[in-house]
């Protein structure tokens, strides 16, 4: 049924228990791969651009590792195998379009506990993925 599970991640509280379940899913679900995607909202400074001589990709990566390390130390203490993708921009439209480009089956991604006013204004990365996904989309909270 699901065979490629896509876990949105940004290092929130949030991000851990998605990422504790997404873990959880694939070992049950045989055949089943998992793609972890990190999205910066906002680009890496131009000093840190020219110390990596212009290596954006590269300096994406260490983001993503600081910032989401422990919910991938999670995922690799739970043995499961993933792949990391790596984004920059809208998180909700990376997402989506990462979900797109692999095929996914699943889109697993935490809630951010917007308050009422705020969500009916703003929205959140969690509610624009489910609207807008072509696949199943798991909140979790």
């Amino acid at each position: 049924m699901f065979h490629t599970i896509l876990l949105a991640v940004d290092g929130s509280e949030n991000a851990r228990r998605a990422a504790e379940t997404a873990a959880s899913l694939v070992p049950a679900l045989a055949g089943s791969s998992l793609v972890i995607v990190y999205v910066a909202a906002v680009p890496p400074a131009q000093s840190r651009i020219v110390k990596a001589n212009f290596d954006v990709h590269a300096l994406l990566e260490e983001d993503a590792h600081e910032v989401a390390g422990p919910i991938l130390d999670l995922i690799e203490d739970a043995g499961v195998p993933y792949t990391l993708k790596i984004g920059m921009g809208d998180p909700a439209s990376e997402i989506l379009s990462t979900a797109e480009d692999i095929g996914a089956d699943l889109i697993v991604i935490g809630s951010r506990g917007l308050g009422v006013l705020k969500g009916v204004v703003l929205g959140s990365v969690s509610q624009k993925t489910a609207q807008l996904a072509a696949c199943p989309v798991m909140i979790v909270k």
